[in-house]
């Protein structure tokens, strides 16, 4: 069994030998493709995900900017008596934390589109 298996190995040898030589690099050249455009389509996902959620901060932060800037004058100043100077800031903080929390609760989801 082992001359057999012998036999076999010194015949098959110089054929690999010559496979690798002819199509080694074309191999080696699609393996690698494959590997460069799974990478990028992971930094694609990636730079959707971080762009959504840098979107919806300035959403966020615009839309509570927004609010203390369209209140009636006396209004405004009675609500600047009681609240601190950053409070539209602390409420977008509390929001974002919100949504980065749902954000991350999809991003497998997110991340995991098309099977990669």
């Amino acid at each position: 069994m082992g001359a057999l298996i012998r036999l076999l190995f010194t015949a098959l040898i110089p054929l690999l030998r010559e496979f690798f030589k002819h199509f080694g690099g074309l191999l080696l050249r699609f393996f690698f493709w494959l590997k460069v455009v799974k990478f990028g389509l992971f930094i694609i996902k990636v730079g959707i995900f971080l762009g959504l959620v840098t979107g919806m901060a300035a959403v966020i932060s615009g839309v509570v900017d927004g609010l203390t800037v369209s209140l009636p004058p006396l209004l405004a100043d009675g609500f600047n008596r009681i609240l601190p100077s950053n409070f539209s800031n602390c409420v977008a903080a509390l929001v974002m934390a919100k949504f980065a929390v749902f954000a991350l609760q999809v991003k497998d989801r997110v991340l995991g589109l098309g099977g990669i």
